[in-house]
């Protein structure tokens, strides 16, 4: 059926359907507007409230009933009327939820919650959710504006919005401009070769070389996908330098040339019309400064929402999914439905998940993401406002300032310029949470050619080595090469495939990784000597052929084994077994393989360093096999870890079995 705001520029908040009132009308006669009832048995404490039908919710909410957008949001999201499921059988039932008063009185509940169930035919439940009621409207209100209730993101509200938020940062963010102002690269040069002018009607490639001042321009971080898009090659340049008809561009291409525009800027950067495609001396050269192509742009356009260039920037959602609805619940009493917690995806969630925007599933785009100075992101469900000082959403439009958990584009920043004194103390590890941030962005997202592992986060290497002092080896930092090795991954993955990086860097495997576990409360001592480092690179972007390092520690054979209950493993050495107590572990030592373990395959662990806290000490190493069974290569398989109270010893490393070495991993 038709949704009838669909041609409409916003909906109408706190609008209800007939059903809702009625739900309304059972709570009140039920509860009265206290929402407080005494606890008795469980079947009168949990009546069933309201009764849905899957599509019959679905479409209500998309012709405006604000409580059934909630309800479908939390449970069988419906954005437009491709997502309207006839599903037999099954229903959504709703239920109310409780908390004790305060005080807490003899047996008086209060109902804080409505529980929004979908049942199958069978009445099994196989999703659930909960929506809020409160009247504390203060603590909860996000202060729409306009845009809040945009059926398009890509209404004029939505674009007066965006507008509003990049004004404020080039009014106010003084660490904005020093950021968007500071070269990422060495390179002398760092405007690219190409911008896309989009003065015209129809836009056309223009040479940076030719323009008269350097320009302020934004860029575009968008999804290729499997759509053909318009590339530059050698055989159109020169067509392209005189026009590029609207109407040959995808429609993202057209979407963000709209957006320039409307946002005040003439120029636009887009990597696939401005790197000759065909030319790859052009495309390394370019690659080269990505990061200062995206680091000195005004603003970065993120497709965020974009499978393809088909696909464009500006999606139509219902609003009325995330902004709180009002109701009386007695006479007087307003109160405020909060919207269910399932909000849609957002930018923060990168690589695979249900959580994850289109965009972020790929790596090449979390460097122009980071390195930009403010990014507009056009998502799925809403528009997105990110710099390096304050975030804001068309949900939540007033600026948030970052606090415990900082942005990526500030984590990047901070790992530039935070002090550091060389050692392992507090000063290295504000350094490593910031990186760590940048890895576990980064390591989970898919590439087209996996050879691209490191070319495709040079942009973010370079510039913390040129503002930190600092090395990077194939995605280690040299400086800190000990606790940098100690990465794990879980679940155990698969290989790549095709050499990326060595074994012993993170960036030699496609998945999440995890840096390690680096606490404040210990100190580390360091139980390997570094003799060498060799890195041969393929190309100035990072890309690397071959990297070893060759080092002298303490190697101890050992096997494992694998705890069936809980899917972990476990390293033995000797005849040694560890045990589990009712006061905890004895010399239990777990094994955090990369990949699956090769039961056939002979493995020696590498003790890389000892912590100590008041309260517990830890081992912390590398499980390495010989790449030859004869021959001197060792390559890594996994990690280790082994924990323990400050009272309890350990014969791990100290049975007489270990034995010093110099070892050569690749």
């Amino acid at each position: 059926m038709s949704a009838p705001w669909k041609n409409n520029t916003s909906t109408k908040p706190h609008v209800i359907c007939g059903t809702c009132h009625e739900l309304i009308a059972v709570v009140l006669a039920r509860f009265g507007s206290s929402r407080e009832v005494k606890e008795v048995d469980l079947p009168e404490m949990f009546p069933i409230l309201g009764r849905y039908s899957v599509h019959e919710v679905q479409e209500s909410g998309l012709r405006g009933c604000h409580i059934c957008s909630f309800i479908s949001q939390a449970v069988c999201p419906a954005h437009s009327e491709r997502d309207i499921r006839h599903i037999p059988g099954s229903q959504i039932i709703i239920k109310p939820n409780y908390v004790y008063t305060k005080p807490r009185q003899a047996n008086i509940l209060c109902m804080d919650t409505l529980q929004v169930q979908l049942v199958d035919s069978h009445g099994k439940m196989v999703e659930k959710d909960s929506l809020l009621i409160t009247s504390a409207y203060e603590t909860y209100s996000r202060d729409p504006v306009p845009a809040s209730w945009s059926i398009s993101t890509g209404s004029d509200a939505s674009i007066e919005l965006a507008r509003e938020w990049l004004h404020h940062c080039l009014s106010h963010h003084e660490l904005c401009k020093d950021i968007n102002a500071t070269p990422v690269s060495t390179n002398k040069n760092t405007l690219p070769a190409y911008f896309v002018d989009v003065e015209s009607d129809n836009p056309r490639l223009c040479r940076s070389k030719n323009i008269p001042i350097r320009p302020e321009y934004l860029t575009l971080s968008h999804r290729w996908g499997k759509s053909s898009i318009l590339q530059l090659t050698t055989k159109n340049l020169a067509s392209l330098l005189s026009e590029i008809p609207l109407s040959s561009l995808p429609k993202t291409f057209q979407d963000a040339i709209l957006i320039t525009r409307r946002l005040g800027y003439r120029y636009i950067w887009i990597d696939s019309l401005c790197i000759i495609q065909d030319s790859r001396e052009h495309w390394e050269q370019e690659s080269a400064i990505m990061g200062d192509v995206y680091g000195h742009s005004v603003c970065t356009i993120a497709a965020l929402g974009a499978t393809n260039g088909d696909s464009g920037c500006f999606k139509s959602r219902n609003p009325l999914c995330f902004q709180l609805c009002e109701f009386e619940l007695g006479p007087g009493q307003v109160v405020y439905l909060m919207p269910p917690r399932k909000q849609g995806s957002s930018p923060e969630h990168t690589g695979y998940g249900p959580n994850v925007e289109p965009l972020h599933e790929r790596a090449w785009v979390i460097q122009e993401w980071m390195l930009s100075p403010r990014t507009i992101h056009y998502g799925t469900f809403g528009l997105f406002w990110e710099c390096a000082t304050e975030t804001a959403n068309d949900r939540a439009p007033r600026k948030i300032a970052f606090t415990s958990r900082p942005s990526p584009k500030y984590a990047v920043h901070q790992a530039c310029t935070l002090p550091r004194t060389g050692a392992l103390d507090h000063t290295f590890l504000g350094f490593w949470h910031m990186w760590e941030r940048v890895v576990s962005i980064y390591s989970p997202c898919s590439l087209t050619y996996n050879t691209d592992k490191l070319v495709a986060i040079n942009g973010i290497v370079t510039l913390i080595e040129s503002k930190a002092g600092l090395h990077n080896v194939a995605g280690l930092w040299k400086e800190y090469i000990l606790p940098e090795l100690l990465w794990t991954v879980q679940p155990p993955t698969q290989p790549a495939g095709t050499y990326q990086a060595p074994t012993w860097s993170w960036a030699s495997l496609n998945c999440n990784v995890i840096l390690g576990v680096l606490s404040s409360e210990y100190t580390y001592d360091g139980k390997i000597d570094l003799l060498d480092i060799v890195v041969q690179p393929a190309a100035a972007n990072g890309q690397i052929l071959y990297a070893h390092i060759r080092v002298r520690g303490l190697l101890q054979p050992v096997s494992w084994a694998q705890d069936e209950d809980s899917d972990t493993y476990e390293l033995r050495w000797g005849d040694n077994i560890g045990t589990k107590g009712s006061t905890g572990s004895r010399d239990l030592v777990a094994f955090l393989p990369d990949i699956e373990p090769d039961p056939e395959k002979e493995m020696w662990a590498l003790l890389v360093m000892r912590a100590a806290s008041n309260t517990s000490w830890m081992n912390l190493g590398l499980v390495l096999s010989k790449k030859d069974p004869e021959g001197d290569i060792w390559v890594r398989v996994g990690a280790f870890r082994q924990y323990d109270f400050q009272t309890e010893t350990t014969d791990f490393f100290c049975d007489g079995d270990a034995e010093l070495m110099e070892l050569d991993i690749v």
